[in-house]
């Protein structure tokens, strides 16, 4: 068995064997004399996303997609057939990436696939020769010569500190440079130090979350009766132009008393944040009371139609946040994901990652105020998203939503220049 680095007529037997249709990797790793684990990485690392420019659905869901008028403009139902381009971002099961048996399990391309022709999904590929150009980029250590002028890297390297000590993103930073740069130049010119005025150790990284290694066995509650997953996704396959939105709870430190509850708009990728003095029911119930209070019965019931959340017991009373205490009266409806499913509430999780610049994890939450988490919510639905073409969930949710379900969080306009996601000293 070789232990050498795969070569380029390697990676063309691998592409060649690709295109049958039922291939096993026993057969290539054989026909290589190497570990079938190389096999499986080397694919992995060197497939690609192909899709196809004048795609309009470009969601890796379209096989299994039951949404239907998920917009107003929708001429044929069923969304997957859809030709608006913006629905690919409001869509809160949109995947980027194809959903398919053949790419999650050997051989996870789309290589020798009888439907390739036909399938409109998104497709990873693997090809030799783009392969093997990774490769060889990758371990090349060759000098790289920027093509940018000394006065216009200056000019970057100082928008680029000011940014990064402001906490933006590298995509954000370039898409606001006064020297015309793509994310992915900016990203190499970090990199390789051209530009020194910042180094990769103080760029934005993604919250990580460690791996739960314990088996959950699922209880069947009471409450969970009529609000499963399976509910929800039924609820909105009728309904879909519905207000969605995601709750979950933000923690500190373990000793802590205090958490926040995050609500998350789909829509407009707004996020409001509520401090509650313990993580529990009574405590959400509250949030809930003083939020109908302020809304009334009739924008309280359009705004939060549908709920989705987990199976945490501080969620444990759907029906005390469903309904007016006073008249009993039903307004809104709660549904809880599958257990250890969070990413079927995605986008309220990966919104938590702006909340964590702010205050990260570990840091205790007991010496906060609503005040504190207010500003919190200022600075993180203010700034820009890519999904939303560079506007923030703001300004979006200003087009959306009543302005009395923006002042929940006192929220207003604030510009980039002003932003600064970076952690902050509450008072």
């Amino acid at each position: 068995m070789s232990y050498t680095h795969l070569s380029y007529n390697e990676r063309l037997i691998i592409a060649a064997y690709l295109e049958y249709a039922d291939i096993k990797r026993i057969t290539i790793a054989n026909a290589l004399k190497r570990d079938p684990k190389t096999i499986t990485l080397e694919i992995l690392k060197h497939r690609y996303l192909s899709i196809r420019k004048n795609q309009r659905n470009k969601c890796g869901r379209q096989n299994d997609c039951i949404v239907t008028r998920l917009c107003e403009d929708c001429a044929y139902g069923q969304c997957k057939f859809c030709r608006h381009d913006n629905c690919n971002q409001i869509c809160g099961l949109f995947s980027e990436f194809p959903v398919c048996e053949r790419v999650t399990s050997f051989p996870y391309v789309c290589n020798g696939c009888p439907n390739i022709k036909d399938c409109t999904m998104p497709k990873y590929l693997y090809k030799a020769p783009k392969a093997d150009k990774e490769y060889h980029d990758n371990i090349s250590h060759s000098e790289y010569i920027p093509r940018i002028s000394d006065n216009d890297l200056a000019v970057l390297s100082s928008h680029v500190k000011d940014g990064v000590e402001r906490g933006l993103s590298v995509d954000i930073i370039a898409k606001t440079s006064p020297v015309p740069i793509s994310t992915s130049t900016l990203y190499n010119y970090i990199d390789r130090q051209v530009i020194t005025t910042v180094k990769n150790i103080d760029l934005k990284r993604k919250v990580t979350y460690s791996k739960r290694r314990q088996k959950i066995i699922p209880v069947n509650h009471d409450y969970l009766t009529g609000r499963k997953y399976s509910d929800f996704l039924e609820r909105i396959q009728e309904n879909p132009s519905l207000n969605i939105w995601q709750m979950d709870t933000v923690h500190g430190k373990k000793s802590d008393s205090k958490v926040v509850l995050s609500l998350h708009n789909v829509k407009s990728n707004l996020q409001l944040y509520f401090l509650l003095n313990n993580c529990d029911t009574l405590s959400v119930n509250k949030v809930f009371s003083s939020i109908l209070n302020t809304l009334g019965d009739v924008l309280f019931k359009e705004t939060f139609t549908i709920i989705l959340t987990d199976n945490g017991s501080e969620f444990s009373n759907p029906l005390a946040i469903e309904t007016n205490p006073l008249t009993g009266e039903k307004l809104i409806s709660v549904y809880f994901c599958e257990p250890r499913r969070s990413d079927q509430k995605g986008k309220c999780e990966k919104n938590h990652e702006h909340f964590r610049e702010l205050f990260p994890k570990g840091r205790s939450l007991d010496n906060l105020s609503q005040t504190d988490i207010n500003r919190v919510s200022l600075m993180v639905n203010n700034y820009p998203r890519k999904i939303l073409n560079y506007s923030s969930p703001y300004q979006v949710a200003t087009i959306i939503l009543n302005e009395k379900v923006l002042a929940l969080n006192n929220l207003r306009y604030v510009s980039l220049d002003k932003l600064k996601l970076k952690p902050i000293i509450s008072r």
